[in-house]
């Protein structure tokens, strides 16, 4: 079922590549949430019968409060999103329930952020022509493993948008205080308060942004070998010795294209997106020589499920025809998925 679920996911996307204009706004919305909604209900309806990585962990986190095997220092860091799923499981009583609410909020957060940052950075966009981006996000690799596995990375991820889409739509205060949701939601997310700052359109600020990526970088890499109790992380693994080096000339090579045509561009539409990303490639040289593999991919997931909306609206106003840019970026994006990542879904029937 889950394998079907996406598949219908796929050609509605297509569909809405080829007529964006099909349903209206407010149509749309009702009718992407209620389809999000079935794929998060067939995903958590195999929750106990299949493996479901950092899920099941989750739950067992829910059912032992109070209990033996719960750090009381790691639930403090992130307060938000662990006291939050104990509050429902307590009211419901269903793990799979709790993530069902959990996923609705998730594509609120994913709508939301899509759209202010559509209306902040990209304003030329009609947004019903890029209605397939809703779509197509349900299938981009960070988001298909999250729904299994690093869900708090996902979800802080795209409450972080929202920041962005705030801040660039001069809101920054309401800005900065979602921002401070994503992080007690995944800490790690704080490392990304650069990002809000460059959004900005104060030049201090902007130039600011990239200073202070050195003290974050010496700050997260300290945390990797922290031996405090409140500081450290759990035990991470090595997942493959050249896969974060891979990660790097990937991001080095798109970010190398983006300014290249963005420096041959007679206008140029893309200046966030060029800063935004140039911050999140220094980030990741910063860390990625103190850390795992596993930690470095978990970046990798951040950083691209930020990246995502603006690669989209970057495809979209830089390449005609449209419809074929659509359709390139969209299976662009399903590479990591198709090659990588392709054990995320389960393709039982």
């Amino acid at each position: 079922m889950e394998l079907l679920i996406y598949l219908i996911v796929y050609f509605l996307t297509i569909w809405f590549i080829f007529f964006p204009k099909s349903l209206s706004s407010k149509s749309f919305f009702i009718f992407w949430i209620l389809t999000a909604i079935c794929l998060s209900l067939i995903i958590r309806s195999s929750i106990g019968e299949t493996d479901s990585g950092d899920i099941d962990g989750y739950i067992k986190y829910m059912a032992e409060i109070p209990g033996e095997n719960v750090s009381l220092n790691y639930m403090l860091r992130e307060f938000i999103f662990w006291f939050g799923i104990i509050f429902l499981f307590t009211i419901i009583g269903d793990g799979a329930a709790v993530f069902v609410i959990l996923d609705f909020l998730l594509f609120l957060f994913i709508y939301k952020g899509f759209t202010l940052c559509q209306k902040a950075y990209y304003p030329q966009i009609d947004q019903r022509n890029i209605h397939y981006l809703f779509f197509a996000v349900l299938l981009f690799f960070p988001y298909v493993m999250g729904m299994h596995n690093v869900y708090r990375q996902i979800l802080a991820s795209s409450i972080f948008l929202v920041s962005l889409g705030l801040i660039g739509n001069k809101k920054p205060i309401r800005g900065y205080l979602t921002s401070l949701i994503s992080v007690f939601i995944h800490n790690a997310s704080g490392m990304f308060l650069p990002l809000l700052m460059v959004s900005t359109k104060n030049k201090m600020f902007q130039y600011s942004s990239f200073i202070i990526l050195i003290p974050i970088i010496f700050v997260t890499t300290g945390i990797s070998d922290s031996s405090s109790d409140f500081a450290a992380r759990e035990g991470s693994i090595e997942i493959g010795k050249t896969i974060k080096y891979m990660y790097l000339i990937s991001l080095g090579l798109l970010l190398s294209t983006l300014i290249f045509i963005e420096l041959k561009a007679k206008e140029r539409n893309n200046s966030t997106f060029v800063s935004l990303f140039s911050i999140l490639f220094i980030l990741y040289i910063g860390n990625v020589f103190f850390i795992s593999s596993e930690q470095a991919q978990r970046i990798i997931f951040y950083i691209f499920s930020m990246l995502f909306p603006f690669f989209g609206y970057f495809f979209f106003i830089t390449f005609k025809p449209r419809i074929i840019a659509s359709l390139v970026f969209f299976h662009l994006s399903l590479l990591p998925l198709v090659l990588i990542y392709n054990s995320a879904i389960d393709i039982s029937l």
